[in-house]
């Protein structure tokens, strides 16, 4: 009889079908339960984890498996549930510190256009191209990450909101200085 690794390699997706169809509801009831995924989450986990494998077997990575087929999966997964946990938590915890909405409302009043006007001169790279980029032209974060050179979508999510935060900070000290307001006297 042959192993999983060897029937996948020779019968290809048959074989991966049916080790993702035997571990599948026992997988996404240990996600939930042993490390508080959502449903949607372990599902998306689980196709992800069947990927990896498969792609570790046709590389000639994975060519024989030291564990039991479940083993292995479950490993991989639980990489890819605290990779999934550490890029969601840092996305939480930015939404948490920022409440920020992700479109700027229009601005009709012409004495807080010229102020966000002033306010974005001064901001400065790399936070005017990003935020014009997202507001103006509307890009994708895709697009984003392709035309201004970020890491991936995440840091520019990231970097978005500092800006913002940056944005709002400069736009508060326009109207304080505009109003006659000494911030260093308290008021």
């Amino acid at each position: 009889m042959f192993s999983i690794v060897e029937q996948i390699k020779l019968s290809g997706k048959g074989a991966l079908a049916k080790l993702y169809q035997e571990h599948r509801k026992e997988f996404i009831l240990w996600a939930i339960k042993s490390h508080h995924c959502d449903e949607d989450d372990a599902k998306d986990i689980y196709q992800a984890t069947i990927i990896s494998f498969y792609e570790n077997v046709m590389s000639g990575q994975l060519s024989e498996l030291s564990s039991s087929p479940k083993t292995y999966l479950f490993a991989i997964a639980k990489n890819k549930i605290r990779e999934m946990q550490r890029t969601k938590g840092k996305r939480s915890t930015l939404e948490e510190n920022y409440d920020i909405p992700e479109e700027m409302e229009e601005i009709s009043d012409p004495e807080l256009l010229r102020l966000t006007m002033l306010s974005l001169k001064q901001i400065g790279e790399p936070c005017k191209s990003l935020l014009q980029e997202v507001y103006y032209h509307q890009s994708s974060m895709s697009a984003i990450v392709t035309k201004l050179s970020y890491k991936n979508e995440d840091t520019a999510k990231s970097q978005k909101y500092k800006c913002l935060i940056r944005l709002r900070k400069i736009f508060k000290d326009l109207q304080i200085k505009q109003l006659g307001y000494d911030r260093r006297a308290g008021y």
